[in-house]
């Protein structure tokens, strides 16, 4: 397999950004995303589920659910690799989850994604400090980076904001972008809702990446037993 830092950029280009990927081969190393399997019928039955009463998603393939806010209208987002997107239209707030599968060697491991950042920093901040002001011809702010845990699992998160404008509106977005490598999973999980909201309740925002939990169901269950029976 590539060398899983470069793997690891480009999954966060597809995560934020999207940006044209024709001229890369990077996507053999991806499995396909989980928009395409559905599409293609290949996935088994039941691996996701929605409870719209309380806004609730489940995704039983890559063992992720959210608990979003349940006045919050939702969809599977416009990106490929997004499985999810929780928003409030009309104040221009959302929250995506973008899962990757990375196609690795059986005995390969992950890396601790914030070791990882340590020595490659600028390779992986790319995507926000050049491609997202690309995206939106602005500047990115405040930007800062930091080591913090999602349910045991170490995070990486990235806060920073940019300046918006739209017909006759301007104002700032505050982006939270908190990433973390699972087995061969890559988890994006992004916040973006205007800097005047979030300002106004900070802490709201903060906590609402507490509402992401990670499944353990029968699948790890039977792979216990049987390894215990060997």
């Amino acid at each position: 397999m590539k060398n899983i830092v470069l793997l690891l950029i480009f999954t966060i280009i597809f995560s934020s950004c999207q940006e044209n990927k024709k001229k890369t081969d990077v996507t053999d190393d991806f499995e396909k995303s989980y928009k395409e399997q559905k599409d293609s019928e290949s996935l088994p039955d039941y691996t996701e589920h929605f409870d719209s009463t309380n806004n609730l998603y489940s995704n039983y393939k890559y063992k992720v659910a959210f608990d979003a806010p349940n006045h919050w209208s939702s969809d599977t987002g416009v990106s490929e690799h997004t499985i999810f997107r929780t928003f409030q239209q009309d104040s221009a707030i959302s929250f995506a989850i973008n899962v990757i599968e990375l196609k690795m060697d059986e005995n390969e491991k992950a890396p601790d994604i914030w070791e990882m950042y340590q020595i490659q920093k600028v390779k992986m901040d790319y995507t926000y400090k050049v491609l997202i002001p690309k995206q939106f011809n602005s500047k990115v702010e405040d930007f800062r980076a930091s080591k913090t845990y999602i349910k045991n699992k170490t995070t990486l998160k990235r806060q920073f904001k940019y300046l918006v404008r739209e017909l006759d509106l301007e104002y700032y977005n505050t982006s939270i972008v908190y990433q973390t490598l699972i087995d061969n999973l890559s988890y994006t999980f992004s916040l973006d809702v205007p800097t005047m909201f979030y300002d106004q309740n900070p802490s709201f925002y903060d906590n609402l990446i507490r509402n992401v939990s990670f499944l353990y169901g029968k699948d790890n269950v039977n792979n216990y037993l049987n390894k215990k029976e060997n």
